[in-house]
């Protein structure tokens, strides 16, 4: 894995890329070999380009002999993606992702209007309302963190 990194890095330098790559192994269901690289870099990297990208580095990286057939994904963290993370509300409600989750998943294709949107939050707010009166008449309790204690060694198999 070493090697597909110090390749990965030069097929960045290669293109004009500067940033740091994970390389990870994975195995699917069927028991077949593929690695995953992960691109973090502080420049912008259109995401049209992104699957044109995905098999360049693809091809580079079959022609330099560290991929030999297994299979591949390479996923881009940008400057964008970094700076969306950043700007995130820390604060979000399950009712303000419900209701993002519900508009983005409608039926209708076109943008749905701001009046629309509020219905959708305010029947999100009244489910988890209803959901939490239903909730509080049971004896359900939410779990707690449990207390640490030591590990022994692991055995040996």
């Amino acid at each position: 894995m070493r090697r597909l990194r110090a390749a990965s890095a030069y097929v960045m330098r290669h293109v004009g890329m500067a940033g740091r790559i994970d390389c990870l192994a994975t195995r699917d269901t069927e028991g077949r070999a593929g690695f995953v690289l992960v691109v973090h870099t502080a420049q912008h990297i259109p995401q049209q380009a992104r699957e044109e990208i995905r098999l360049f580095f693809r091809r580079k990286l079959t022609e330099l002999g560290e991929l030999r057939g297994e299979h591949f994904m390479l996923t881009i963290r940008d400057g964008d993606d970094l700076s969306h993370a950043h700007r995130a509300h820390s604060d979000s409600s399950s009712a303000r992702i419900a209701s993002v989750v519900a508009a983005a998943n409608h039926e209708d294709e076109h943008a749905l209007p701001a009046d629309q949107l509020a219905d959708l939050r305010s029947a999100v707010r009244q489910r988890l309302h209803e959901r939490r009166e239903a909730r509080g008449h049971t004896e359900y309790a939410p779990l707690h963190p449990a207390p640490l204690t030591d590990l022994g060694s692991l055995p040996e198999r």
